[in-house]
Formats: structure tokens, sequence, C-alpha cells
């Protein structure tokens, strides 16, 4: 009677938390619970048996191969889901299609936007002529600029 009640209670109430707490969580609750409780295992599974640990050798010829072996189990793994997630072995790509464009309303006629617009335009067009000018040390051949410098006499 003395281990039976209190087991008892134990399994009663892991059945509570099972049915009333457990359903609410989330599963990155679960992912923590479970390496917490894994690394708490692997701790006491250590203290339980760190004599065996201390005294075993019979892995010692295969250090060596350790590496190869995790880097062929982690390929094998990432084609193992290659073929669950996408049937075939190909990933499929999403077609996207482009937004449209929305439409611009149209501005009322305004005399001040007018004056900026004009003013723009002049702006661009003096530019715009005022690179095609040629330079007075320029040598024009068929009326283009050829005013040019190599690089040994940049330097």
């Amino acid at each position: 009677m003395e281990f039976f009640i209190p087991g008892l209670l134990l399994f009663l109430v892991t059945i509570l938390i099972t049915i009333f707490i457990i359903p609410q969580s989330t599963p990155m609750v679960a992912a923590v619970l479970s390496i917490v409780f894994l690394a708490y295992g692997v701790y006491d599974h250590y203290l339980l048996f760190a004599p065996e640990y201390r005294l075993s050798t019979w892995q010692d010829g295969i250090k060596i191969y350790a590496p190869f072996i995790m880097l062929a189990g982690i390929i094998l793994f990432i084609i193992y889901f290659i073929f669950v997630f996408f049937t075939g072995g190909e990933v499929p790509v999403p077609k996207m299609e482009m937004p449209e464009m929305p439409e611009m309303p149209e501005m009322p006629e305004m005399p001040t936007l007018n004056a900026i617009k004009n003013k723009a335009n002049n702006a661009v067009n003096n530019a715009v002529n005022g690179t095609n000018k040629k330079p007075n040390n320029a040598k024009a051949a068929n009326g283009e600029n050829t005013m040019s410098r190599s690089l040994f006499e940049t330097i």
C-alpha cells in the first residue's frame, strides 16, 4: 500500500495534466520540454553509468570514422526528406503573378503645378543640351565630341 497510493496519485495527476493542460500548450512548449527532459535523461544516465563510460574502450578504433558517418547520415537525411516533401525529387516553384498597378487619379489643372512642370522640363532640356555642346579644346571629327584622355595621362 505504501507504493500503490503515491503511484496512483501520480498516475491520476499525469492524466489530468495530459487532458487539460497539454492540449492548450503550443508545439514550442512541447519542443522545449522534450529538450529539457532529454538533457536530464542523458545527465542522469551518465551519472548512473559513469564507471562504464570511463572503462569503455571498444569505440576507440572507430572514432576516426565518426565525421564521415555523421556527414553520410546528414546527407541521407536531407535526400530522404527531399523525396518525402517533394514527390519525384523536384522542388515545385510557385508561379508569381505581378500585382496590378493602381491608376493614378487625374490632377486638376493648376497654374502653380503647370509652372513647376515647365521649369522642371526646361531644366532637364538645358542639362541635356549643355552636355551635347562641343568643348573648346575638343577636336571634332564629323561633329562628334572626341575629347578623351588615356589612363597614363590621368595618372
